[in-house]
């Protein structure tokens, strides 16, 4: 049988305990031999914390000293604190295709109205927002213009749908032309929100 064996001669009382303590935390399936002082204090100590440990040993006297011989308590098995669940990940933030200047059915103006607003609460961090189809009319709207203007000042990427363009003749435009295989590809992936 494994014994661990701490000689406690030159040590106070306090250093003691610790050092019992520790051991006890550390092996608690290990037997332990305790040499001790002659010290009555240190000896009573010794055996008030074994008690309190549940470890009950035998005393014999060694010419001055003292031996306790501790029986190997029961092994706890380690417990195995698991590791925290991994913080999710934010979804990526998906580009934005706009296909509409109002969102309709419905009163024209409140349409409008409402989607300037969504498109002010937009996220910066959004890839690029492009406009395809009827939201090119957005362009005609100065109070439109001025929101898509805000959001490229604030790092939004704006992208004009070129076969848009070219269907509409439109020649100059505040914003580039972006390819819609582009767009068409990311929304029959999934990878799009449309609006």
């Amino acid at each position: 049988m494994e014994v661990l064996t701490l000689e406690l001669l030159d040590v106070t009382v306090s250093q003691a305990l610790r050092e019992i303590r520790d051991a006890l935390e550390r092996h608690p399936g290990l037997a332990l031999r305790l040499v001790l002082g002659p010290d009555p204090m240190l000896r009573t100590n010794v055996e008030k914390l074994l008690e309190r440990q549940g470890r009950t040993a035998t005393v014999r006297r060694t010419g001055r000293d003292w031996t306790l011989d501790v029986p190997p308590g029961a092994a706890t098995p380690t417990a195995i604190t698991p590791a925290p669940a991994p913080t999710p990940l934010p979804p990526p933030i998906k580009p934005v295709l706009l296909l509409r200047s109002a969102f309709t059915p419905g009163d024209r103006a409140l349409g409008r109205q409402l989607l300037l607003e969504t498109l002010r609460a937009m996220d910066p961090a959004t890839p690029w927002l492009a406009l395809a189809h009827d939201a090119l009319d957005l362009l005609d709207d100065p109070s439109a213009l001025a929101v898509l203007k805000e959001l490229e000042g604030k790092g939004l990427s704006i992208r004009l749908s070129k076969a848009t363009l070219a269907y509409a003749g439109r020649g100059v435009t505040p914003f580039p032309a972006m390819d819609d295989a582009l767009w068409q590809k990311a929304m029959t992936s999934g990878n799009l929100v449309v609006l």
